[in-house]
């Protein structure tokens, strides 16, 4: 009898040291989520190749990819998870990382004011696409007509109310359509679109697909207005569609685009942030196989463009490569 009682507390004493033993691998490895745009863009596919390099080389780090509506949600999502006092992730475009930091515009209700860059990942254009045959040769013309301007509360939509509205169209003066990518093409090949807002790293995929199926024309940014844009917003640039590039296109179109980022919230502790940092640098060979457009992420671009001030840890790694002072 006492032989079975003994036996019985070393089993005991033994599940118990075991599960302590394995509580902080658990903790180590608490989900964390990496916000991204919805499916159709380059943002969302190069957020899941950045959650796969990192689950991969990363044993005690597991980040979950979850697609948003736009980027409006994102940032709700990781004020949210900084109210937990909870790690979070997201990609976005740095137009809206700015308003969001700042508290402006739709933003204005409460500035994410520990909002934190992490790292430049690409350059997106920003094309007004319409049939050939249109009679939109500017933004201006858009006035009364049907344009898909991308998913409501996303960089997209706001980067293209924007534009309009720099053009003298207002939101009331035309009839906006919040559809993603896929629907702004379909919209177009079938007419219910008289135009669309598609954006991305060039060459941009799904412009390419369209212009190879259907006749179709980029608008072009107003000269007048393209520096005084740049000038004023240091998170969009200036840029030029060479003729040739895309099939149908006869002349050089100036465009503007703007930057995307990963971005976190100061809550993060800096040794995550630079883990993360780091494996990303030293597998971007992994990365870069994801697609053609990853391999805008260098050590020269690291901080390109991006408003927002730097995660403490994001801002050790940078240093230590030379991509910051």
């Amino acid at each position: 009898m006492k032989r079975s009682r003994f036996i019985k507390f070393v089993v005991g004493a033994s599940m118990l040291i075991t599960i302590l033993s394995l509580a902080p691998t658990r903790a180590a490895c608490e989900l964390i989520p990496f916000y991204t745009p919805p499916a159709g863009g380059g943002a969302y596919i190069l957020g899941a190749g950045i959650v796969s390099v990192t689950n991969k080389h990363l044993p005690d780090v597991k980040l979950v990819h979850e697609a948003c509506t736009g980027t409006m949600d994102i940032v709700r999502r990781m004020m949210m998870r900084e109210g937990q006092k909870k790690d979070a992730f997201g990609i976005f475009g740095t137009v809206d990382s700015w308003r969001a930091f700042k508290g402006e515009g739709e933003y204005g209700a409460k500035p994410f004011s520990s909002l934190r860059s992490v790292v430049f990942i690409l350059p997106t254009d920003v094309y007004f696409v319409v049939p050939a045959n249109s009679p939109i040769k500017s933004y201006a013309d858009a006035k009364g007509k049907r344009i898909g301007v991308g998913g409501a509360g996303s960089t997209t939509a706001n980067t293209a109310l924007f534009l309009f509205e720099m053009h003298g169209v207002k939101k009331e003066d035309f009839k906006p359509s919040y559809f993603v990518f896929k629907e702004i093409v379909e919209g177009i090949q079938n007419g219910s679109l008289d135009g669309g807002i598609i954006v991305g790293g060039y060459p941009i995929a799904a412009y390419t697909e369209l212009s190879l199926q259907h006749n179709v024309r980029i608008v072009p940014v107003e000269e007048r207005l393209l520096t005084k844009i740049v000038t004023e917003h240091p998170y969009y640039y200036r840029t030029v569609v060479k003729a040739k590039s895309y099939k149908g296109l006869d002349q050089d179109t100036p465009i503007i685009g703007f930057t995307t980022a990963v971005f976190t919230h100061l809550g993060v502790s800096a040794d995550l942030v630079y883990k993360f940092l780091k494996n990303l640098f030293d597998h971007k060979e992994d990365y870069y196989a994801i697609h053609g457009s990853a391999k805008a992420m260098t050590v020269e671009s690291a901080t390109k463009g991006v408003p927002v001030p730097f995660h403490p840890g994001a801002e050790k790694y940078l240093k230590e490569i030379g991509a910051m002072k």
